[in-house]
């Protein structure tokens, strides 16, 4: 472990229990082209916690989700998703891949990104498709995702041509199609207009509600003062001294 842990109460604000975290960073770093991004982070993260991340841009917020995610690996360090060791060796096995993707969930800022099929429909079909689903359950969670996010109307339309906030929602029905127990979200509430981000704060509060486990990279802080039950405060920013936090990548 690295020598400057935080007190147990803000390190990881829980009670101690017997079961352990569903994330667990031990001592974790990565450096892109030999620039240290993370530096010797320590973090633990519970099922159904809500957790916030906050810092400066260039602070290592979008790299620790996607650390998470499994799209980037340590370089010295662990981390482990529901005990097991995710790096790059893990990464390899397609069976554990496509496990880790399934239940860890990625909403990118850039919606954009994600979206590559001609159609809605197909777009939120893919995932539960490369799960190896049949094609009724997959028609089943097409249509139960599209009338989640109030999208059944867009089903036969392309993606790029859809606004900013329905390229949104349809990024968040094609991970949530896929069922997974953590979603990760990298500055959600950029580019969308009041009405959208009205909406996102909600929906994101039902799924905390339902028991999700959300870790959440955001600038916005009433979206982080509503939905954190604790923060994660990243290189030089300080918040909140009296919530529940910790200070990582220091």
């Amino acid at each position: 472990m690295h020598p400057y842990v935080h007190p147990q109460r803000l390190h990881h604000p829980h009670a101690a229990g017997a079961r352990p975290a569903l994330m667990r960073f031990d001592d974790f770093c990565f450096a892109y082209d030999d620039v240290p991004v993370l530096r010797h982070i320590d973090l633990e993260i519970d099922a159904g916690d809500s957790v916030v991340l906050m810092g400066d841009n260039g602070s290592g917020k979008s790299t620790l989700l996607r650390a998470m995610s499994g799209l980037v690996h340590p370089q010295v360090g662990t981390y482990r998703f529901d005990g097991r060791v995710v790096d790059a060796a893990s990464m390899r096995d397609p069976e554990f891949s496509r496990r880790l993707h399934q239940r860890v969930g990625f909403i990118f800022q850039d919606s954009d990104s994600m979206l590559f099929t001609a159609s809605v429909e197909d777009e939120v079909a893919f995932g539960p498709s490369q799960m190896g689903l049949s094609a009724k359950e997959v028609s089943a969670r097409v249509d139960d995702c599209l009338g989640l996010l109030g999208i059944g109307h867009l089903r036969g339309r392309a993606p790029y041509n859809l606004s900013g906030g329905e390229k949104k929602k349809v990024a968040i029905a094609s991970v949530l199609a896929m069922n997974p127990e953590v979603l990760c979200l990298d500055e959600p509430m950029a580019a969308l207009d009041a009405r959208t981000q009205e909406w996102l704060l909600g929906f994101l509060k039902q799924l905390k509600h339902a028991g999700k486990t959300l870790v959440v990279a955001t600038h916005d802080q009433s979206l982080a003062d509503e939905l954190a039950d604790y923060f994660v405060y990243m290189g030089d920013f300080h918040g909140y001294a009296d919530r529940p936090h910790v200070h990582v990548n220091e």
